[in-house]
């Protein structure tokens, strides 16, 4: 269940959402001042689609993540017709399936911003408190607020199941690419902390998304799928 909570929470924040805090690989120099378009990245994924793979080993152990996000027809949520992308994530160990997620994802532009999710096994996420947006324009180590999303046990919205409080950071990977990152730190109903991730977009200065980098703890693990 925190595995399957962490993913979906995660997935449904901003695409892979992303995960915890990052790190990372240090920078030229060079890419210091280069700016990136955030906000046009994570609008080309939700608008145009993006299928993304990545692999961590662990050991003898090798982890797969495959994550999908497709745009489909906008939909009515919480009363208002959103922007809506169909979400899939798969992690595999050793070739085996470890944990998938399928999830409905509604979404507003200008700019990018998640407005909660829909669940395969009737769980049901909304934004409840909007703090900030990504950039039109973000340069290495910038960073600052996104917002809470809650997690409900189903439609209704009647019992919390969990929370998650997120934030987006840039680092720059080389002078012309950079992973742009959703941060988020999840909670359960107590408000305990139950677990991080970090997802995170390779992008160019175009704002093309070019692969993934997801931090996430599984199986007692701190995995970095890449």
């Amino acid at each position: 269940m925190k595995l399957r909570t962490t993913l979906a929470l995660s997935l449904a924040t901003a695409f892979l959402a992303a995960c915890g805090g990052g790190g990372g690989d240090s920078a030229p120099a060079a890419s210091i001042t280069t700016t990136f378009p955030l906000d046009a990245a994570y609008t080309k994924a939700v608008t145009n689609g993006v299928s993304l793979s990545g692999t961590a080993v662990d050991g003898a152990d090798t982890w797969t993540m495959t994550v999908s996000l497709t745009p489909t027809s906008d939909e009515a949520f919480e009363g208002v017709v959103r922007k809506k992308a169909l979400q899939s994530l798969t992690i595999k160990k050793n070739g085996a399936v470890l944990s998938a997620a399928n999830i409905e994802s509604y979404f507003s532009l200008n700019p990018f911003a998640t407005q909660g999710a829909r669940y395969s096994d009737g769980t049901y996420a909304v934004q409840t408190k909007t703090t900030g947006s990504f950039p039109a324009a973000a340069k290495d180590k910038d960073g600052g607020p996104l917002g809470i999303m809650t997690l409900y046990t189903n439609a209704n919205k009647t019992s919390v199941q969990a929370t998650t409080e997120s934030t987006w950071t840039l680092e720059a990977d080389t002078a012309t690419t950079a992973y742009g990152c959703v941060n988020g730190i999840v909670k359960n109903s107590a408000g305990v902390q139950t677990g991080t991730a970090a997802g995170c977009y390779k992008i160019d200065t175009q704002g093309n998304v070019l692969g993934m980098r997801y931090t996430l703890a599984v199986a007692g693990k701190t995995l970095t799928f890449k």
